[in-house]
């Protein structure tokens, strides 16, 4: 660590790259620190997101002419634009602080999710043993590489899911409002694998006989030939290709070609060879059926 008259310090610069720049996070610098007596900053207000986490000891953080004395387990942030200042507080043991500033598009909002706030721009209590081994990640001695800079990345996403609460609202809710929007979202991503209503169903924590029930009734169509339309309506774009009729059958999911072409068959009216010539033949596109 380097010494100063207000403490010792570690301190990692990184500049970001355009490979970098084109992530939703990324990492400006890293540090900690021991401090002295004397420590203390001054106004700062920063062009990027910051924030501080208490390792040890007290500091007292002032913000928009507010104050609040933070120990042991507690972080406050900085954001783009505002004005802060912090120094140390009394306590028996000496602060240490461990900080990381960063940049990107989804900063905003993953600071807003951690619970952050203009009004109150800091967190109690959110240090974790886990938390703080993740915390010392950060300063593994390696190069910085784009090995590094995506693990750093990561170690980023880490820190801001060890720190967002549940949503006690959401893992509560039970109305269609809440788990249909999850349910199709579920079905949309991964319906090519090999997935069944029932386990959408246990994606969103229902019976398999009330989930199919109300998304029928929700939406129209049952979640079975939901899943159903997905996959013949992907079949079709990639029998319209080069694809042959066994690479799409596995691409979808399907244990063999035998159950590709009934299920194909049964939706479309003729099996899938016949379909793509007559669809060749006659240069026509296809008519989806609902």
């Amino acid at each position: 660590m380097q010494e100063t008259a207000k403490e010792f310090f570690e301190s990692k610069l990184f500049v970001p790259d355009e490979f970098a720049k084109k992530g939703g996070i990324w990492p400006l610098r890293l540090g900690r620190n021991i401090a002295k007596p004397s420590y203390h900053s001054g106004l700062m207000i920063l062009e990027y997101y910051n924030m501080h986490f208490v390792m040890e000891g007290k500091v007292e953080f002032t913000f928009d002419k507010e104050q609040i004395i933070l120990s042991k387990g507690d972080v406050f942030a900085m954001a783009p634009g505002s004005t802060f200042r912090y120094r140390l507080a009394p306590s028996d043991t000496t602060l240490q602080m461990i900080w990381i500033s960063m940049d990107g598009s989804q900063a905003p909002e993953l600071f807003a999710a951690a619970g952050f706030s203009k009004q109150a721009p800091y967190l109690l209590g959110v240090m974790s043993k886990e938390l703080e081994s993740t915390l010392r990640q950060l300063f593994l001695p390696l190069n910085y590489d784009m090995k590094r800079h995506n693990e750093l990345c990561s170690i980023l996403y880490r820190i801001f899911g060890l720190m967002i609460a549940s949503d006690p609202s959401e893992t509560s809710q039970t109305g269609k409002e809440n788990w249909i929007p999850k349910s199709v979202a579920f079905m949309d991503t991964y319906y090519m694998e090999k997935i069944t209503v029932s386990d959408v169903a246990d994606y969103v924590a229902l019976h398999r006989t009330y989930f199919s029930k109300m998304f029928s009734e929700e939406m129209g169509i049952s979640p079975v030939h939901y899943l159903q339309r997905l996959r013949m309506e992907k079949a079709a774009e990639l029998l319209s290709s080069h694809f042959m009729i066994s690479e799409v059958s596995l691409m979808l999911g399907y244990s063999d070609s035998y159950a590709f072409t009934h299920a194909f068959s049964k939706y479309y009216g003729s099996p899938p060879g016949s379909w793509r010539a007559t669809k060749r033949g006659s240069g026509i596109e296809r008519t989806q059926q609902p």
